[in-house]
């Protein structure tokens, strides 16, 4: 309740609280310093046009008794005459609703105290200043307390400490009229007695004999206590509501701590399911160099496996070549004609298949490692929904059925469960099972081409990656119970002289050759009957046209 204590403008508590026409309260000190003064030709002209369009203005003071404020129920709002505005000199934007209040000479000094304000934040202990002079104590010494009483007779006003010391209720003062004090009339300074409906103040006697004569008015009693249930009958509204709002607080803070659950349970997979990645991307790893060390064992196996063949042949040949070195040092010539041609056959034959038959050396293996799709995939990962949503809301005000169609209309469930699109199913208008006639992300779907005179049942059901919801409640469409149709205009044309009015129900030919039309709603079972108006010689047959 502090809030409601405190000034507006000086956040304080209240210091002579004064009650706007808007139904506000300033401080009176932060009231004079919010007010400004009228130029000469507003105050001569543009206020008379102002109120005209203003509803919330008003002219305050202690000669006014004139309020203007927005109408309520059970209540009635006064509209001062045109006379008033042009006497404004200042006025005052409220800094809490933004209206304009117009007020005369007296300007802020003039607003009406706000009493109740004032006995509510001296009762919570607020320090509210000293009061004005004419509600002062007179005989108070230093600080100068609220009066509570006036003694008719002294003409004098006390405060409760006051009074008790220095005007007693007994000996020669116990005939004295000690008049409690409280709101007085700002015309004539009497306590008021009659509320005037009108105006929407109360009034004194005087007052209802001069400008409140015509005026609607009732006991000062009987207003405060109907103003009492309305206000009562108000805060009973406010507290259902504020009981709401404290449900909904509490309801926000349980949905705070399951939201701080569910995003703890997140984290705790996020990790997990890198955990699982990175495990993932070790295996693969050591598979990757388990293969990578395959190949250069295989590598080098082929080159040890070369370059051994390459070294026995070499073997070979160099023993060829120093048994022949040998062979030519031999001085018996005809022991070296003996073997000369052979070694010689041997040491071409060997030259030529020497380096001809050698295998290219290996190559290092020209591979690399791909790992764009894996950067990809991670760069992709996401999160997808964990539980389907709910089920979907029927719009019956919007589903229809006519003719042989039916439109169906439903409503997204509620969060947090995100939609993917929606599966509607009908069954066959006979009881017989339900079947998909659509799936998509829109909320509303025709079906055509259902049969006549038939109660078809429907439900629809949303999905995500989740899964799929459950079922909304199931609705019955009936279609109309008999089948209307016209002829189809496309069987018109003037080549073969058939001739369709524009609504379809008129056909004519010209000549004697036979004519077809057809209709243009298809029937597919039941028993059907209609009536045809054609001239006496014309002759006419029915068939049908198999789709």
């Amino acid at each position: 309740m502090e809030e409601e204590l405190r000034c507006f403008v000086c956040k304080e508590f209240y210091k002579e609280p004064v009650l706007l026409p808007c139904g506000h309260a300033l401080c009176r000190v932060c009231a004079v310093g919010l007010q400004s003064h009228l130029p000469e030709s507003d105050n001569a002209s543009g206020t008379a046009t102002d109120y005209q369009e203003a509803d919330k203005a008003s002219v305050s003071s202690e000669t006014d008794s004139g309020v203007v404020c927005g109408s309520r129920p059970n209540s009635f709002a006064g509209t001062p005459a045109a006379a008033v505005y042009t006497s404004a000199a200042f006025s005052l934007l409220c800094p809490q609703c933004n209206k304009q209040v117009f007020l005369d000479d007296n300007g802020a000094e003039g607003l009406p105290p706000f009493r109740v304000m004032r006995t509510i934040v001296e009762r919570f202990g607020g320090v509210v200043g000293a009061p004005p002079a004419e509600e002062a104590c007179q005989m108070c010494e230093g600080e100068r307390r609220a009066a509570v009483v006036r003694c008719e007779q002294c003409s004098v006003r006390y405060c409760a400490g006051c009074r008790d010391a220095w005007h007693p209720t007994r000996g020669p003062l116990a005939q004295h009229e000690l008049r409690a004090l409280g709101t007085t009339c700002s015309d004539h300074g009497s306590p008021p007695v009659l509320y005037c409906n009108t105006c929407l103040v109360p009034i004194c006697q005087r007052c209802l004999a001069e400008r409140h004569s015509s005026h609607e008015t009732q006991q000062l009693s009987s207003a405060a206590r109907a103003h009492k249930t309305e206000l009562s009958q108000s805060l009973q509204q406010l507290s259902e509501q504020a009981k709401a709002m404290t449900e909904y607080i509490q309801l926000v803070k349980g949905s705070g701590d399951k939201i701080n659950e569910s995003c703890e349970e997140l984290e705790r997979q996020i990790d997990q399911a890198c955990v699982e990645v990175t495990r993932a991307i070790d295996r693969r790893r050591d598979e990757l160099i388990r293969a990578a060390r395959n190949t250069r064992s295989q590598a080098i196996a082929n080159m040890r496996s070369l370059t051994s063949h390459a070294a026995q042949k070499l073997r070979e040949a160099t023993a060829l070549l120093h048994f022949s070195i040998e062979a030519l040092k031999e001085s018996d010539h005809a022991a070296f004609l003996q073997v000369g041609n052979i070694l010689s056959a041997r040491a071409q034959e060997t030259a030529a298949g020497l380096c001809s038959s050698l295998d290219p050396p290996p190559s290092p293996p020209a591979l690399t490692l791909d790992i764009e799709p894996v950067i990809r995939t991670v760069r992709t990962m996401n999160f997808v929904e964990c539980i389907p949503p709910g089920a979907p809301e029927m719009a019956v005000e919007a589903c229809a059925a006519r003719g042989c169609s039916c439109t169906l209309a439903w409503r997204a469930p509620a969060a947090p469960a995100a939609v993917r699109g929606y599966v509607l199913e009908l069954d066959d208008g006979l009881g017989g099972p339900f079947r998909e006639v659509y799936c998509g992300r829109e909320t509303v779907c025709t079906v055509d081409g259902l049969h006549y005179a038939s109660l078809y049942s429907a439900r629809v059901k949303a999905f995500n990656g989740a899964g799929e919801g459950p079922y909304s409640e199931v609705i019955g469409l009936q279609t109309s119970p008999v089948a209307w149709f016209a002829w189809d205009l496309r069987c018109a044309g003037a080549e073969d002289a058939l001739c369709l009015s524009a609504d379809g129900l008129c056909a004519r030919a010209a000549g004697w050759q036979p004519r077809v039309v057809l209709a243009d709603q298809p029937l597919a079972r039941g028993v059907h009957y209609w009536r045809l108006h054609s001239s006496d010689h014309l002759k006419y047959y029915i068939a049908y046209y198999d789709w």
